[in-house]
């Protein structure tokens, strides 16, 4: 007599890898640049703050709508890279598993 027999299961092609915290190193560098442009906004607002004319107001209103902007663009980033992180851990972590079915055929021997 022949069957067809039928065996299921999940292969790993890799161990499993954590990579959520793969924006932390970014993140580092990026904090690391706002603190830099923190600093350059300070000096710059002090030796500015102390002249006075129309240029340097204008200068230091757009100067300081600037940094406003770059914070907000590295805040965004920071939050972008910690979302991408997470999805990039998912996608990475489901191609990593397969499932498998294995049809084979039975056959039955019998003795003379």
């Amino acid at each position: 007599m022949v069957g067809i027999g039928q065996y299921k299961t999940s292969y790993a092609f890799a161990p499993y890898e954590d990579l959520r915290f793969k924006h932390l190193l970014f993140n580092t560098e990026l904090a690391k640049v706002r603190a830099i442009s923190d600093e350059l906004a300070s000096i710059i607002n002090a030796e500015l703050e102390a002249s006075e004319g129309k240029v340097i107001e204008q200068s230091l209103l757009e100067f300081n709508k600037n940094h406003r902007l770059f914070t907000i663009i590295t805040n965004d980033q920071s939050r972008l890279m910690a979302t991408l992180s997470n999805k990039y851990h998912e996608h990475v972590n489901e191609m990593n598993r397969q499932e498998l079915t294995i049809f084979y055929e039975e056959l039955s021997k019998t003795i003379r």
